[in-house]
C-alpha cells in the first residue's frame, strides 16, 4: 500500500518528536533545587550529575504553614521544617553523612533571584553529625525534622521565608526551594 507524501512527513516528524522527548534535556521537573547564579551545566554532561564531596545533589524543604510560639510568651519565636536530600545515586532521599546544611530565615517574601545577595534575619548551621540526631524515616525516604528557635529576632512582616542551602565549594551553594511561613508580627 502506497503512502501519501504528507503521511510520510507527519510520521517522520512524530518519530523525531518522540525521540526528542524520550531523550529529554537532563533537567528534572518537580521539586528541583536551584543553585547559585554562577553554577552552570556543561552541555556534554546533561545526563551526569555533578560530583560533590558530600554527595548531596538536591535539597527539599517542607515547612509548617505558620510560625510557632515555642516559649509561651506572646508572639512567634520559631519554625518547624522537614529537610530531605537526594544523595548520590539513591532513588529516594537518603541520610546526609558529610558536609553541612544551613537554614536561612528571611523577614518577608523573597524571589529565587535575590537570595544570594540578602542577609538572613537568622541562620542555623548543622553538620552531618549534628543532623543525625534529627533523622527520621518517612515513606519518601530519610529526612530530618527540625524545630528551630530564632532567638531575639522580631518579625516585621506577616510572612517569613526559609531556605536550606549546602556549600558546594568555590563560594557556591546548592539551594532548596524557598518555604513561606505565615507569621503575626
Amino acid at each position: 500500500m502506497a503512502r501519501h507524501p504528507s503521511q510520510h512527513s507527519n510520521t517522520s516528524f512524530l518519530w523525531m518528536l518522540a525521540c526528542a522527548l524520550a531523550l529529554g534535556t537532563g533537567v528534572s521537573s518537580g521539586c528541583a533545587t536551584a543553585s547559585s547564579p554562577g553554577d552552570t551545566v556543561n552541555a556534554g554532561n546533561l545526563n551526569k550529575r555533578p560530583r560533590r564531596p558530600s554527595g548531596i545533589l538536591e535539597l527539599h524543604l517542607l515547612t509548617m504553614p505558620v510560625a510557632l510560639n515555642l516559649d509561651g510568651a506572646p508572639g512567634p519565636d520559631g519554625v518547624a521544617v522537614k529537610l530531605f536530600a537526594n544523595v548520590g545515586n539513591a532513588a529516594k532521599p537518603a541520610p546526609i553523612r558529610s558536609g553541612e546544611i544551613e537554614l536561612l530565615l528571611f523577614d518577608g517574601l523573597l524571589s529565587d533571584n535575590n537570595v544570594p545577595m540578602l542577609k538572613p534575619a537568622h541562620t542555623w548551621t548543622f553538620t552531618a553529625k549534628e543532623l543525625k540526631g534529627f533523622e527520621t524515616q518517612a515513606m519518601v525516604g530519610t529526612g530530618y525534622q527540625l524545630t528551630l528557635r530564632w532567638g531575639g529576632f522580631k518579625p516585621k512582616n506577616d510572612r517569613l521565608t526559609i531556605i536550606a542551602r549546602h556549600p558546594i565549594g568555590d563560594g557556591r551553594f546548592l539551594y532548596s526551594t524557598p518555604g513561606v511561613i505565615a507569621c503575626s508580627p
